[in-house]
């Protein structure tokens, strides 16, 4: 690993359960450039917002973040850094919440974790086989995971996709859902969850500096209403990915990816 000039929250809280590692990805990046910035500037963000949710009443001050630093990505290879990401978490005792990124890394924290499902919140289902020629992109990994390993995959906030990525989602029996308040009934079931949140899956009025932007997208409510699906399932892990720094010069998309993470851990808690 390697040490962080800062930390989630502004400092570390050891006994914390929840440990935050940054992976500064960049590795197949097919629009805007500056993912690898994306941990950084999280980090930066979540020393300047409050920490007590607005969802439930916690101050999450209180339950803390264990910031281990950054895993070192291996530069020019994909999948040794996937190897080198699944490797670091699975000696991690306690609840990773990894900052991307590019949203390849979800491919590895799965690997890892093996949760009972997966919690996608994005624009894109990243279900090609192929993007740009190559099987291994972040617009690819969830076809290679999910060509790997059975689980269940929802899907929320998809509105930029290919008819081949639709066939592949039927036959793989992978829910793709547009209704924030339908998430809860389709996860109910699950002893354990990932959840992985691209940050275009805002409507980029609202975050604009990610890698690849698209029109409509959820709000911040929609998300919350979402987190209320988690008051009852255990929280297997978290990543926040695809936040591209160069494009956020108000650095509000920061903002949002850090109190993002903050409720999410109180909706954990509940």
């Amino acid at each position: 690993m390697i040490g962080e000039p800062l930390t989630f929250g502004g400092y570390r809280k050891e006994n914390s359960k929840y440990k935050v590692l940054g992976f500064p990805l960049e590795a197949t990046t097919t629009f805007r450039e500056g993912t690898k910035w994306g941990p950084y500037e999280i980090r930066r963000a979540s020393t300047y917002i409050e920490f007590r949710s607005s969802l439930t009443g916690l101050d999450v001050d209180e339950i803390g973040f264990d910031d281990l630093g950054d895993v070192a990505p291996v530069l020019g290879n994909l999948r040794e850094s996937l190897k080198a990401l699944e490797g670091i978490l699975k000696g991690v005792n306690g609840v990773p919440i990894t900052l991307g990124g590019e949203h390849s890394l979800t491919y590895a924290a799965v690997k890892a974790l093996r949760p009972e499902c997966l919690l996608i919140l994005d624009a894109h289902l990243d279900l090609r086989d192929e993007c740009m020629g190559q099987k291994w992109t972040h617009a690819t990994w969830l076809r290679r995971l999910t060509e790997e390993l059975e689980l269940r995959v929802i899907v929320a906030g998809a509105r930029a996709y290919v008819r081949e990525e639709v066939e592949y989602a039927k036959k793989k029996g992978i829910k793709i859902i547009t209704e924030p308040s339908l998430v809860s009934e389709n996860i109910s079931r699950c002893k354990d969850l990932y959840l992985s949140l691209d940050m275009d899956f805002f409507d980029p009025a609202l975050a604009p500096g990610v890698s690849n932007p698209e029109p409509g997208g959820y709000s911040f409510n929609d998300y919350l209403t979402i987190l209320q699906s988690l008051y009852k399932v255990e929280l297997a892990g978290m990543d926040v990915v695809e936040l591209s720094p160069p494009y956020d010069p108000s650095g509000v998309t920061a903002v949002l990816a850090a109190r993002a993470i903050v409720e999410a851990v109180a909706a954990n808690e509940l």
